[in-house]
């Protein structure tokens, strides 16, 4: 299953977009009202913002300094990606995370998974709106489209990484595989952007267990 999905993404975000000097936000806080806050002032509090294209940048620069899995660390993403990401007991033990708002109620949520007895070491990027309804009827900005799917692929096949995209029993297109070593990266996709023919955008791009 893949553990950094859009759903993951959007739980995540809800988690972590808290009020000031407030812990995260509780599972029944509207998602609207949750991404109106500011983040809480822990350790991510040091975070610098980031753009979409900003944050995509340092997730590709991440991966293409990965041999194997092992390699994936807290610490890793703190040098490579320059955040700090917090766990929260509440969700899972080995699960952790960082959102941040981006224009018109969009974010990006980085998640980091330890390995685990039912899990492998993972990492995820994501882009999502708070409430799935939304997400589906708001196709992502062609402003946080920067770097398009073209993008992600050609600098993962630059490094290695053989590509193949998967489709569904009826030929949808369910995600796009690149395979490297030990880690398989998911990427899944959304729609073209209106009025930008030809920009397919990333939804989501992370290990699978």
């Amino acid at each position: 299953m893949h553990r950094f999905s859009l759903g993951l993404a959007v739980i995540s975000a809800l988690s972590l977009l808290g009020c000031a000097h407030a812990g995260p936000a509780s599972d029944s806080a509207p998602g609207r009202e949750a991404a109106a806050m500011t983040h809480s002032t822990d350790a991510t509090s040091a975070n610098p913002q980031l753009s979409a294209e900003e944050v995509g940048k340092r997730f590709l620069k991440l991966i293409e300094g990965l041999e194997s899995r092992d390699d994936l660390s807290l610490e890793r993403i703190k040098d490579v990606m320059g955040l700090s990401l917090r766990n929260y007991e509440s969700r899972s033990n080995d699960f952790y995370a960082y959102s941040q708002l981006l224009e018109d109620d969009w974010y990006f949520s980085v998640d980091y998974l330890e390995p685990s007895p039912s899990s492998m070491r993972g990492v995820g990027l994501s882009f999502g709106k708070p409430f799935p309804a939304e997400f589906e009827s708001n196709p992502m900005p062609a402003s946080l489209c920067v770097l398009d799917f073209e993008h992600y692929r050609d600098a993962l096949t630059a490094i290695g990484y053989r590509d193949v995209p998967i489709y569904g029993e009826i030929g949808n297109l369910i995600d796009w595989r690149f395979y490297k070593s030990d880690i398989t990266l998911s990427v899944v996709l959304q729609n073209i952007v209106p009025g930008e023919p030809g920009l397919l955008c990333v939804k989501s791009i992370g290990t699978l267990n």
